[in-house]
């Protein structure tokens, strides 16, 4: 793992957090690959740039909101509902609060809410793995202790020792890692894999409208259910065990069920 990166700039020495460096660049990259997209649907540039201003801190706000509700335990000390930090974020509150502000902005403008929904699926893929590629090297977000192959070994947390001691008192003794699921890079192969055949029916205009984010709504939501069980969260177990997968399983068939009617219509 690399949390810190390392830059020399003009004899300078330039240090940066990874998990930073790579959300600021997903962020970026997104932007740069929504623009056109945008246009394409008939966007002009300094409307579609407002838009994901405002999706932007929507995305921010929903995913601390969420965050908060689902993990109450882990506010109180240095970290806080308000704080600006790229800490405590959730997802799919993200996600949510995000899509809110397009439909509303949709709705006021009387701008077509599913081709531009069609336009993020290449951004926010992208985005998510970027966002992936900082979280695999600032160490979080890991999945649970494996002794597979697919396993990778991450330094063992400060506030973890005592734990995975106790759990595996003969093979970590003496020892400063642990062996986990990289379920970073599980999702972030998962997701651009998505993005193939999703794309290409996108550009070739194989779709009708609002198809192709459904479809790879989908698949993406598939894709967070089967590595969960993969995944060390820290949340309640009626979390972890029931509340997520039964949210995934009702945005999966919500998502079938929507394209299938538009497959169906056509429209």
């Amino acid at each position: 793992m690399q949390p810190e990166l390392t830059f020399y700039l003009f004899g300078m020495t330039v240090k940066i957090q990874a998990y930073i460096l790579f959300t600021i660049l997903g962020a970026l990259t997104g932007t740069a690959a929504a623009l056109p997209l945008f246009k394409r649907e008939g966007l002009p540039l300094l409307r579609a740039l407002g838009l994901l201003t405002c999706m932007a801190v929507a995305f921010l706000a929903g995913a601390r909101l969420l965050n908060f509700v689902i993990n109450p335990a882990a506010y109180g000390g240095s970290l806080h509902v308000y704080t600006l930090r790229l800490a405590g974020l959730s997802l799919y509150g993200g996600i949510f609060c995000s899509l809110a502000v397009l439909l509303s902005w949709a709705r006021a403008t009387r701008a077509d809410a599913w081709r531009l929904l069609d336009a993020l699926v290449l951004p926010t893929g992208l985005a998510f793995a970027l966002a992936r590629v900082g979280c695999y090297l600032n160490g979080c977000c890991a999945g649970i202790a494996t002794g597979s192959r697919w396993g990778v070994p991450f330094p063992l947390p400060e506030n973890g020792q005592e734990l995975f001691s106790e759990i595996f008192p003969l093979l970590l003794k003496g020892c400063t890692t642990v062996s986990l699921y990289p379920t970073q890079l599980f999702e972030l192969a998962l997701a651009l894999l998505g993005l193939i055949p999703v794309l290409w029916l996108y550009f070739r205009r194989r779709l009708p409208r609002g198809a192709a984010f459904l479809l790879y709504g989908v698949w993406f939501s598939a894709m967070r259910l089967a590595v969960l069980p993969l995944r060390s969260l820290l949340y309640a177990e009626i979390v972890v065990k029931y509340l997520y997968p039964m949210f995934y399983i009702g945005l999966i068939l919500s998502g079938i069920f929507l394209l299938i009617r538009k497959l169906r219509d056509g429209s």
